[in-house]
Parts: structure tokens; C-alpha cells; sequence
């Protein structure tokens, strides 16, 4: 038994959608039909999407946006539901909103692109419309697949649903720091031409060693390895610039064979990007020395949808990017991973999207008690549908050094919580 969905216009964004909240959030098998004879001898569990309902299925009512291919202003509505706002709000259905539209316009981050024709300004967590509508601090779209999981149970008491279970994984970024060469010569020379480099930063990284605020990349991340997390991070790395490609990291690389890596990709000038991003790539190939299934982040300011096509022209098809570097919050509306929709081309993308709610650079202005209490608030919010709870720290504030020692007491207790 699985679910039937009829629709008189199947589009890709009805496809998309549909099979985000009930394949990957719900775990349930959905069908397609614009076949009403069928959909309505069908024996499985009914859903309509559409002006009417044919018959006495679950019938939720449609609002344009999934019918729609293009790209284009909303005069967007909103009714009270529970206590935060929802928008497209719709009669004679069976919520009062269209939730698939409303998960749509969220997951896409449609606005984002409304966004980038209007303002070259960064887009921000309270430019957002989740912000205005107070569920941006929620998985809301994971919430209503709840509610639908539940209207489904009252009426199709049979019916089952597969199991699912909370899942935790922090990412973790750092500077990789490239072998010295050996001899007098090679290493004058690199230590040289480093320090007169403005983009490589060597004398910031020498000044942070020598008054103590430096760290060991491979003693902090060997000290983690006595913590128990059911799922490893995801150690990201960014590489110093390098443009001569003169850098070796095989030695400086040799602790993370058996870690989970990942590129932290920088903000650079559009036109530098792909090119820069291809680079990157094979750099990191070069740490494992082998085909690793290519991950990325990107901390600064993320531009959509310029970011993820570049990602794509550079071969990475798992990102973690998404979320805001400055402020808590489900960016993307979801805590499950789903792929990313590509709103130009309509179509559904490779890239897989893992959307982290906590940073540590978005919670730096509280103490240790308020910042355990907001992460602690955020596990149980995830925990509460079963999500994937994502976070993301510079592994400086994981290290022991007293400058940084609060940071890793909260991300202790928090892993401690998150089990």
C-alpha cells in the first residue's frame, strides 16, 4: 500500500515537492496519476491536489505557484496557524493553507532569487520571510509533513509508515597548513615569499603562534577522537592561496586519511569562481589520494543560485552551505537533507543539500549557559521530527586554549544531548 496523488497538471514542481515531504521526510512510496478513473479505483491512500476533490479523498486545494515555471513576484497572503504565520491560505481543504505551495516557496528559496534581481546586498536571516512569519527558528516544512503523516493515520488507519530515526553530525572547519619544504634554500624561499603574499596570511598565522592563539590542527582533531558520535563530522578544509601551485600537504594531510573531508569553499569574485573551485578540488584528491565523495561548504555569504551552479560545474554534489553563518535558524525551512531544485532550469539538481542550523560565529555574543540552552532548544525542535541535526564550528573552538575553552565546553555538552 503506498500513496496515490492525483493531479490535473503534473509539473515538476508538484513531483519535487510532493516527493520531498512524502518520500524523504515521510519515508512512504508516492504515486503520480492525472488519471481520475484510475486515482479514484486506486485501493491505496488518496491524496488531491487540485480545485476540487473527486471524491472523499484527503483533498488539499492548490494555489498557483506549483503550476507555474517561472520566476516572479508574490503578492503573498498570510492567515494565523497555530501561533505563526503561514501563507497561501485556501478554502474548503483540508488545512487552511496550501501547505506543498508553502513548502515549496521555502525550500526553493524562491525569495532568494527574487532577492538578487532587486538588491546586490547579501541576502540575510531577517531579510527572510520565515523570519517575518516567526518559524524560522523551526523545521517547519518537517512539522507539516508531520501534521500531514497524522491526518493520514485518521483517515488510513492501516496505512504504515516507515521508521526513521534522529541523526547528529557537527561539520568542522580549518586552515590546512602546507609542508615546509626541506633544505635551506626551498625553505627561505617559501618562508619569503609567503610573508610578502598579502592573500596568504602566513604573518597572521605566525603572530597567532608565537603570543599562543594558534593551534595544532591534527592535536585538537586527535583529542576529539575520544568523543562519542554515532555519525563522524565533517572536517572541511580550506586551502592557503596558492598561485604558483608551489604547496604540498602530503605530510601536513597524513591525519585525516580515515576522516570524512570536505572542501571549505571561499567567497571570491564570480568570475573567479569555477576555475578556483575545479583548483580546490583536486587538491583535495590529493589529501586521500583517492576518489572521495566530494563535499563542500561555503561560511561566507551564500548567492543563490550562483553558488550551487558552480558546485555543480566543479563536480561536488553534497553541500553543506546552507544556513546562516551569522544567525540560528532552518534556512531552507527543513532539517532533512533534500536536493536542491534548480528554480532557472526547473529541475531537480545532483547537489544534496544539508542545511546547518547552529554556528558557532552566529551564537559567539552568548555565555556558555544561554548558548548550550539555544543549541539544546534547536536538538530538541530536530529530535521532535526526527530530523538530521547539522552545526558547524571552526575547529580553533574545539582546541584547549583558554582563549577558546567555553567554546568546547558547549560543544561537549551539546554532543553529550544530541547523543
Amino acid at each position: 500500500m503506498h500513496i496515490i496523488v492525483f493531479s490535473p497538471l503534473l509539473t515538476p514542481r508538484i513531483k519535487y515537492i510532493f516527493n520531498f515531504i512524502f518520500k524523504d521526510i515521510l519515508k512512504a512510496e508516492v504515486e503520480f496519476t492525472g488519471n481520475s478513473v484510475h486515482f479514484l479505483q486506486s485501493e491505496h491512500v488518496k491524496i488531491s491536489y487540485s480545485d476540487n476533490p473527486l471524491a472523499d479523498e484527503l483533498f488539499f486545494k492548490s494555489s498557483p505557484l506549483l503550476f507555474s515555471n517561472k520566476v516572479e513576484e508574490l503578492k503573498l497572503k498570510t492567515i494565523s496557524f497555530s501561533d505563526y504565520l503561514v501563507p497561501f491560505p485556501v478554502e474548503a481543504s483540508a488545512l487552511s493553507f496550501d501547505v506543498f505551495s508553502a513548502s515549496f516557496f521555502i525550500l526553493s528559496r524562491y525569495e532568494e532569487y527574487l532577492h538578487k534581481e532587486k538588491s546586490d546586498a547579501n541576502f540575510t536571516a531577517r531579510d527572510s520571510t520565515q523570519y517575518k512569519w516567526k518559524v524560522l527558528n523551526r523545521p517547519i516544512i518537517d512539522e507539516w509533513a508531520l501534521l500531514l503523516k497524522n491526518m493520514i493515520k485518521k483517515k488510513y488507519p492501516s496505512f504504515k509508515f516507515h521508521e526513521k530515526t534522529f541523526q547528529h553530525q557537527p561539520t568542522i572547519n580549518f586552515t590546512l597548513k602546507p609542508d615546509i619544504p626541506s633544505g635551506f634554500l626551498p625553505k627561505t624561499k617559501f618562508i619569503f615569499t609567503s610573508i610578502f603574499n598579502k592573500k596568504q596570511k602566513f604573518l597572521s598565522g605566525v603572530f597567532d603562534d608565537l603570543t599562543g592563539l594558534g593551534i595544532n590542527p591534527e592535536e585538537v582533531i586527535t583529542d576529539l577522537g575520544y568523543l562519542e558520535i554515532k555519525s563522524q563530522p565533517v572536517y572541511f578544509i580550506n586551502f592557503p592561496t596558492d598561485d604558483k601551485n608551489r604547496f604540498s600537504f602530503e605530510n601536513s594531510a597524513s591525519f585525516l586519511k580515515e576522516k570524512q573531508i570536505g572542501l571549505l569553499s571561499p567567497c571570491l569574485p564570480e568570475k573567479e569562481k569555477s576555475g578556483n573551485l575545479k583548483r580546490e578540488v583536486l587538491k583535495l584528491g590529493k589529501v586521500q589520494n583517492s576518489s572521495i565523495n566530494l563535499r563542500s561548504q561555503q561560511l561566507d555569504f551564500l548567492k543563490l543560485p550562483a553558488c550551487y551552479l558552480h558546485l555543480l560545474s566543479a563536480g561536488i554534489t553534497s553541500d553543506y552551505s546552507m544556513g546562516y553563518s551569522d544567525e540560528v535558524g532552518f534556512r531552507a525551512g527543513t532539517c532533512t537533507p533534500f536536493n536542491w531544485y534548480d528554480l532557472q532550469l526547473e529541475k531537480v539538481t545532483p547537489i544534496n543539500v544539508k542545511s546547518y542550523s547552529i554556528s558557532d560565529t552566529a551564537i559567539h555574543y552568548q555565555n556558555v549557559n544561554d548558548a548550550t540552552k539555544t543549541i539544546k532548544d534547536f536538538i530538541d525542535a530536530v529530535k521532535l521530527v526526527d530530523g538530521h541535526f547539522y552545526s558547524s564550528w571552526q575547529l580553533k573552538n574545539l582546541s584547549e586554549n583558554v582563549k577558546f575553552k567555553k567554546w568546547k565546553a558547549v560543544f561537549d555538552e551539546i554532543l553529550k544531548y544530541a547523543g
